[in-house]
């Protein structure tokens, strides 16, 4: 794992900036499958993956460093990630060569700075993925979303597309060795997902949803609940905004 880290390094230093925006996607994606092999983990996915071509804003539930390459698997795409991740060794550099977009946590400011770049990125048909809850939880539900960065996609009209993730065992039970939670650290982490012989990550993913007409409140509501039914939760309920509902049905 370290050898190869040092392998992804290398190319987010000298080899994405002679690239172009598709192959650095492709690289990326590339990077991430080998990455999850090498760890032992497997990924499935249900539902509509989000197309190679034209812009889109895919929001997940957030609850590993293990996301990102689990969604990377299934088509590269640029993130946003906190500002913390800009300063870590080697992954910051890698993030930063794979072009990041860094958030600073708690700030307003600095989340429509970010909401203004996430927008361009949209413009240039890039697929950017959002972790709304801006936090990670264990997964067995699904935080409060905030909506700062949906109105990118609203500004954009770039469509939007909700994946919920969860990690299981191989008999179908929840995992929680790849929760990143609390005050754990990353080297905590990694220990916990490899002493597990074995650990699926399941991705499921929700429709498009067209941002015309609705705002981002609108847009928070319905990718919310789809990944909060995704991930077994209740079934919603039916006293929300009449546009959300017919967006989500």
């Amino acid at each position: 794992m370290v050898l190869y880290s040092l392998v992804v390094w290398l190319a987010a230093r000298w080899v994405c900036p002679r690239l172009s925006a598709s192959g650095r996607m492709l690289l990326l994606e590339r990077f991430a499958s080998r990455t999850l092999g090498i760890l032992g983990v497997r990924v499935t996915s249900r539902g509509r993956r989000p197309h190679h071509e034209g812009p889109c804003l895919i929001v997940a539930n957030h609850v590993s460093w293990l996301d990102i390459y689990v969604l990377n698997a299934l088509g590269g795409a640029r993130y946003v990630a906190k500002s913390d991740v800009a300063c870590w060794p080697l992954a910051g550099a890698i993030a930063r060569g794979f072009e990041t977009l860094f958030i600073v946590r708690g700030s307003l400011r600095d989340a429509r700075r970010v909401k203004d770049e996430v927008a361009a990125a949209l413009r240039q048909g890039h697929r950017v993925v959002v972790f709304p809850e801006g936090t990670t939880t264990a997964g067995a539900s699904v935080g409060r979303f905030y909506a700062a960065l949906f109105q990118a996609a609203v500004d954009t009209r770039a469509p939007v597309q909700p994946a919920a993730l969860r990690y299981r065992t191989p008999d179908g039970r929840r995992d929680e060795a790849a929760a990143f939670v609390g005050d754990m650290t990353f080297l905590e982490s990694l220990r916990n997902v490899l002493r597990r012989p074995s650990l699926t990550a399941e991705v499921t993913w929700g429709p498009l949803v067209l941002p015309h007409g609705l705002d981002r409140r609108d847009l928070v509501e319905i990718t919310h609940r789809f990944v909060h039914l995704a991930l077994g939760g209740d079934r919603p309920d039916r006293s929300a905004g009449p546009r959300a509902l017919r967006q989500a049905a």
